[in-house]
């Protein structure tokens, strides 16, 4: 039974809660970064004295924060992680030591920032800046030493690029949200790179998609290395030069092999069947050096296969029950490693069905998601999406596919036949299931009680 305290705290986290989310979480035009810094100065700046390593991109930029979050804790540093967006739970997005932020920390914290924006009547943040708050404020609490740091989205006028850096980190980047970063690769690196604004190293992996010049280079490339020219920044490294010598993909994980300028790792482990992984952990291998410089490579080669071993980061390729996987992917390059990933498993698992629940929240470039994953043959294509998806889907997947649609994802479960008793079925006739299309989706599934006993 919940005792007195426990319900008032309970109650005022709800109501805050509440409140935080129904803040716009795009607004039309974003607060100059000094709006944001008076608010900091008005905290008392809890940003003071913690180290920030901060990462953007389009895809995999919540892993490698992970990852390196993972390996700092491990070096013996505390560590604050700021992610966007959660699945479940606001308290998803701030944490320390990998413990999300205790409700009446929430409930506090934002009323600091209440208490602020009305005693110096300044303009109200938007969703995305107020927790940023939050977490700085939370991170001060708890006295970390770095904060790894997650953009909302771009990065130029992200809230995170209110504070400097010692380590920029640029992960995969691809079409994603153009009508706010721009309608080529080239834009949407400019915003990406904005993070970049002081001359403290670089790390970016952006991935090939827009293709390669004849220097090997993709067009996000030139645009990272010449935002770190202007800035003078005194170590750039271009992480997809770096050779991956060899991956193998088994039951229980990937093992692969690279090397960089300054090292080769042999048999890496990561427990997970993301391939997209790979280039993740290349990129946090290769930047964990810059933030742990009393360490002689031994050292740090220990404390990297140590985390990358206990390695979680959940809604990418994540199995759920047996069988079934869900993942985040919701932009064309996300769905093209995606579907690499799913017939490398098929093919390891021997899966002879394979079938797709798809769902997306908001406006996105559906059609080319649809031809990336069309990669695999799928026997079954559920749409947990409106009815308008189906004409599109019906062009672009194969005739051998079975394409049908469902009210919501509960319903796609259970047309899917991922319930209860159904699952040794299909795990005897080898099915392999994904769902995917939004994190939001994601959380879906993850907050569902389905008993697959």
């Amino acid at each position: 039974m919940m005792d007195q305290d426990t319900k008032v705290i309970s109650e005022a986290y709800q109501r805050t809660v509440e409140e935080i989310l129904s803040i716009p979480k795009f607004a039309s035009e974003k607060h100059d970064h000094s709006v944001l810094q008076t608010y900091l100065a008005a905290l008392g700046h809890p940003e003071k004295g913690i180290r920030v390593i901060h990462v953007a991109g389009t895809n995999g930029k919540g892993s490698v924060c992970r990852m390196l979050a993972d390996m700092l804790r491990l070096s013996g540093q505390r560590v604050g992680e700021f992610y966007s967006p959660h699945l479940i739970r606001l308290n998803e997005r701030i944490r320390v030591d990998q413990r999300e932020i205790p409700d009446e920390d929430v409930t506090t914290f934002y009323g600091l920032y209440e208490k602020v924006r009305l005693e110096q009547k300044l303009p109200r943040l938007t969703f995305f800046e107020v927790l940023f708050v939050l977490a700085m404020l939370y991170f001060r609490k708890e006295q970390v030493q770095d904060a790894v740091l997650e953009t909302g989205m771009g990065g130029r006028l992200d809230a995170t690029n209110s504070i400097p850096a010692a380590l920029y980190v640029i992960t995969e980047i691809g079409m994603d949200h153009e009508e706010y970063l721009g309608d080529t690769i080239q834009k949407i690196a400019a915003e990406k790179a904005g993070i970049i604004t002081g001359s403290s190293p670089v790390v970016f992996h952006t991935g090939y998609f827009g293709g390669k010049n004849e220097r090997g280079e993709s067009p996000a490339d030139t645009v990272i290395q010449a935002r770190a020219t202007e800035m003078r920044c005194g170590s750039v490294i271009n992480c997809n030069k770096i050779e991956v010598l060899s991956k193998e993909v088994t039951s229980v994980g990937i093992d692969f092999s690279f090397r960089n300028d300054y090292d080769k790792y042999d048999h890496v482990f990561l427990p997970t069947h993301a391939l997209y992984q790979i280039d993740n952990a290349v990129t946090a291998i290769t930047a964990i050096p810059y933030l742990c410089p009393d360490k002689d490579r031994e050292e740090i080669r220990r404390l990297v296969l140590e985390s990358l071993q206990g390695f979680l980061w959940e809604g990418r390729m994540e199995q759920v029950c047996p069988g079934v996987f869900t993942d985040g992917a919701h932009n064309p390059s996300a769905a093209r490693q995606l579907a690499a990933s799913v017939k490398r498993l098929a093919e390891q698992e021997g899966s002879s069905r394979l079938q797709l629940i798809f769902g997306v929240s908001g406006d996105k470039n559906i059609s080319s998601v649809f031809r990336e994953l069309a990669a695999v043959r799928w026997d079954r294509v559920i749409l947990a999406s409106p009815e308008k998806l189906l004409g599109m889907a019906g062009e672009i997947f194969t005739q051998d596919t079975r394409i049908e649609t469902a009210a919501d994802l509960e319903s796609a479960l259970k047309k899917a036949g991922v319930k209860a008793a159904d699952v040794e079925d299909a795990a005897r006739e080898r099915t392999l299931t994904i769902v995917t299309g939004s994190l939001y989706l994601v959380g879906e599934l993850k907050n569902m009680e389905l008993d697959y006993d």
